[in-house]
């Protein structure tokens, strides 16, 4: 998949979710599931294969990292509950964590 094909697809994934290229968080996820593209086993280890590599890009601490992408996922849950539980797979009780939502996002990419 090229990067233009992989960049219209995220686009796709987040925007019914009130997640829009005017936000941070757009980029970060953008860049964090290019990560998880490369190689699938980074969510494993969030932190030290995605959180670390994104926060010397960003010029922030990993947890900011983390936090951007808990904040995306606060945002698609209070705007479609019922989307993100469609992108779940399984039943959610409430917000996804970081690397849940992060996982849910890389498996619909796959899946598209």
């Amino acid at each position: 998949m090229t990067t233009t094909e992989l960049s219209a697809q995220i686009n796709d994934l987040l925007r019914p979710m009130s997640i829009t290229r005017n936000m941070r968080a757009y980029r970060i996820l953008q860049d964090a599931l290019s990560l998880i593209c490369e190689q699938e086993d980074r969510l494993e280890a969030a932190q030290k294969d995605m959180y670390e590599p994104l926060d010397e890009q960003y010029h922030c601490y990993w947890t900011a990292i983390q936090s951007v992408i808990r904040r995306a996922a606060q945002t698609a849950w209070s705007t479609t509950p019922a989307y993100v539980q469609q992108l779940a797979g399984y039943p959610l009780t409430g917000v996804p964590s970081a690397v849940q939502f992060l996982e849910m996002l890389y498996n619909a990419l796959v899946r598209m």
